[in-house]
């Protein structure tokens, strides 16, 4: 997509178009350069593949698209008269703009795809990064958690891409774009976009960057994804262990002589290692699987969240590391008999609540410390379930299942019911057919791009048990 093609600016009243230049989904991980640092650390901190763009970023707020700074991306563009906002951060919680609660109706005419453009709120942010001479020969990429809910991007005043979908990841290959030193990321929020029909949850409606943000670089070949599966036989006694490793090949030849090592650990004790060779394709179609029976596994459930530790490392022709990454791994099992749900065989009772994204003070900048509170009351209250009302949670929201033991239902990004409402316009049923996102093939995609992004986002935790549209 060219610059001026993006300047048109028909993506975010156009439901065919809901991404562009976007990178594949895949499940959460973060690269080290050892095992031993994989073992240490629960995220990205200290890791030297990544760096975090939280802070302050020099910001504008518009009250309507035509009066947005339209060229602000450029390297001569002056913010320094602009504000500052806080990244991840909510735009009406740091004095721009008005939070609106609703529950079914549209806060906006509703007149699909269209949204007013006499009041649709831009947010425009900029800042420099530095790129160190570390990553000069390697794949960097920018990873936004949610932003709602349509963005522009650009770096270093060039057009990157475009994304909706407020909560999960876009992420984008910006390489070809940066260079060694400073450089300039520019990125555009729209308030309401097409994507707000179907965003129409039941909760307060704010905007802005809402989770991390950072880069991360990467070898020409890395793993770029992988699925693991911790399932039981028909005894429940014996753990069925598959990890299908995902690669991805940047340069313009096969590689050959690289390795995958996988270790399983309970608590310290190493249990299962294997070590596979890879063939690499150019893309990212190369992957190997690893199987394996483990007899008398200590089962995960709600009641008893038993894990163990997978450590995950790709080594090159040498032998030496290139990248090492850990994942903590449960073995449970979940059927449907009849009208019983059972997880290991025995029946469960779900004692579930429905949960937002909401904090008093930062709105839906949800911090892991209050994740935890959360949970903790829930466990006092004998509560085992928990419905990602009504779209993907931030990713410590799972590790934290996973570990304090808790049945998730997942729910995609998608909620429509403010088209069955009568008192906006819409008689009948024949009528609200006729524009309805659900009905209209147009909207097709973006249903299914969402409902894909949340499942390979969260494929690898043991906690969710249910995925929900």
């Amino acid at each position: 997509v060219s610059l001026v093609s993006a300047q048109t600016y028909t993506e975010w009243e156009d439901p065919e178009v809901f991404q562009i230049n976007r990178d594949k989904p895949h499940a959460t991980f973060y690269r080290h350069r050892s095992e031993v640092e994989a073992l240490r650390a629960v995220k990205l901190e200290g890791s030297p593949f990544y760096q975090i763009l939280y802070g302050m970023w020099k910001f504008n707020w518009v009250k309507k698209p035509s009066e947005r700074p339209q060229y602000f991306y450029m390297k001569s563009y002056d913010v320094e008269d602009w504000g500052e906002i806080e990244v991840p951060g909510n735009w009406e919680l740091n004095g721009y703009g008005i939070p609106i609660y609703s529950n079914i109706n549209y806060v906006f005419p509703n007149n699909p795809p269209y949204v007013d453009r006499d009041y649709n709120p831009v947010g425009s942010y900029r800042r420099s990064f530095e790129i160190s001479e570390d990553w000069e020969d390697k794949e960097v990429y920018i990873h936004l958690g949610a932003v709602r809910s349509a963005m522009y991007l650009w770096i270093n005043g060039e057009f990157v891409g475009y994304n909706e979908g407020s909560k999960t990841p876009a992420e984008y290959r910006i390489t070809d774009f940066v260079s060694t030193g400073t450089n300039t990321i520019s990125i555009e929020v729209y308030r309401w976009s097409d994507a707000s029909y179907i965003e129409d949850q039941d909760f307060w409606r704010l905007s802005g960057i809402e989770r991390d943000v950072y880069l991360y670089a990467t070898e020409k070949t890395t793993i770029r994804d992988f699925r693991i599966i911790g399932s039981l036989d028909d005894t429940y006694t014996i753990g069925k262990l598959s990890v299908d490793v995902n690669f991805r090949n940047t340069t313009k030849k096969p590689q050959k002589g690289y390795s995958v090592s996988l270790k399983l650990l309970d608590q310290d004790k190493e249990i299962y290692s294997e070590r596979q060779e890879a063939s690499i394709p150019v893309g990212d179609e190369g992957s190997i699987l690893f199987a394996k029976d483990l007899a008398s596994v200590n089962k995960w459930s709600a009641e008893s969240p038993y894990l163990y530790t997978l450590v995950m490392t790709l080594m090159d022709p040498k032998g030496m590391v290139v990248e090492s990454t850990s994942r903590k791994v449960g073995f449970r099992r979940v059927e449907i008999q009849g009208n019983r749900f059972l997880v290991n065989g025995v029946n469960v009772y779900l004692k579930g609540v429905n949960l937002h994204d909401h904090d008093p003070e930062t709105g839906h900048v949800v911090t892991e410390n209050l994740t935890l509170q959360d949970l903790q009351i829930m466990k006092e209250h004998n509560i085992n379930a928990i419905r990602c009302s009504h779209y993907p949670k931030d990713e410590h929201f799972y590790r934290m299942c996973d570990e304090h033991g808790f049945y998730v239902i997942d729910e995609a990004n998608i909620e429509t019911h403010g088209m069955g409402t009568t008192n906006q316009g819409l008689d009948d049923d024949m009528e609200r057919q006729a524009v309805h996102p659900a009905y209209l093939p147009q909207w097709k995609e973006t249903h299914l791009d969402r409902t894909i992004r949340m499942y390979e986002r969260d494929k690898n935790y043991t906690s969710v048990i249910i995925w929900s549209l």
